[in-house]
């Protein structure tokens, strides 16, 4: 895997476990490598009073990235979510912490989970990681 999709998994599940552990949710997030192989943090801006539904969060981060990927002002990039999951029909649904990436050099880049569930104690305890191919 190439080591700037690596540096996108590795900021975008940090981040969201921070924030779960912290406030116990997160909003929909991003993160982009620049033209030289940095990581930064996206994020989308909105008023507490007026809160956009997730997908069109989702949508937004989205169009910027590919636009800005289009015009070779990023490399990459990571857009982080919550999501349910079920693995097979006799297991039960798990929330998970969910990343999509897309980088300029790399294809077939699966989609990555992070089951998680917050205990009776509040604590949130994670599970590991693992990739779905697309």
């Amino acid at each position: 895997m190439h080591p700037e999709v690596e540096k996108l998994i590795d900021h975008s599940f940090e981040y969201a476990q921070e924030l779960l552990v912290d406030t116990k949710e997160f909003y929909p997030f991003g993160a982009f490598i620049d033209t030289i192989g940095n990581v930064h943090p996206l994020e989308f801006e909105f008023d507490a009073k007026n809160m956009p539904k997730v997908g069109a969060v989702l949508e937004s981060l989205s169009k910027y990235c590919e636009t800005e990927m289009s015009e070779n002002k990023m490399k990459g990039y990571a857009l982080t979510f919550e999501s349910i999951i079920k693995l097979d029909e006799n297991s039960k649904e798990k929330t998970c912490i969910t990343l999509k990436i897309k980088h300029s050099e790399e294809n077939d880049i699966p989609d990555f989970y992070q089951a998680f569930e917050i205990n009776e104690a509040g604590e949130v305890d994670f599970e590991p990681v693992f990739g779905v191919k697309k």
